[in-house]
């Protein structure tokens, strides 16, 4: 089952100067909030590189969408379909996708774009702006292409950059 697309604001590659963390993706969980049954998945970031020294070396990014029980958003569905849903419905997975986007999944290395998560009071705690991702690149690794990040899916915009540089980031 598949949910409507999330839309959102998007940063264009010239202004991802904030704070870019890019590290690994060691756990990820779902989130839902009532009473507007947004989805978020929370993704924790081994961070190998930032721009602030001193920074956590872990840091848990909020984003939107993830993929959930139907139990889990009960009131939206059974709010639009007007009915009770069986057990066997309730079981069923839907996945809320931001512009169709791939969620991260554990392992995936990865760039993300910032900022503080204000609905949270807790240090390396943010919310994701732009997050890109790191391609297997096959044969011997060469520098660039081990800084070398691109979107997840296709750019927001099409005048955008298709992928960036970590290393310019963080100078």
């Amino acid at each position: 089952m598949r949910a409507e697309p999330m839309r959102g604001a998007w940063l264009s590659a010239a202004s991802m100067r904030s704070i870019a963390p890019r590290g690994t993706v060691t756990a990820t969980r779902p989130l839902v909030t009532e009473p507007a049954t947004t989805v978020e998945t929370i993704l924790t970031v081994s961070v190998e590189e930032q721009r602030e020294a001193g920074a956590p070396t872990t840091v848990e990014v909020r984003e939107q969408g993830g993929i959930v029980t139907v139990a889990q958003v009960r009131t939206d569905f059974e709010d639009k379909l007007k009915r009770k849903l069986t057990a066997k419905e309730l079981a069923e997975t839907v996945d809320y996708q931001f512009n169709g986007v791939e969620h991260a999944r554990v392992g995936d290395r990865v760039l993300v774009v910032v900022g503080d998560d204000t609905s949270v009071q807790k240090e390396g705690a943010y919310v994701s702006l732009a997050r890109l991702v790191q391609k297997d690149v096959a044969g011997p690794t060469s520098r660039s292409a081990a800084t070398k990040f691109t979107w997840p899916g296709e750019a927001p915009n099409p005048a955008w950059e298709k992928s960036v540089d970590a290393n310019s980031l963080m100078e």
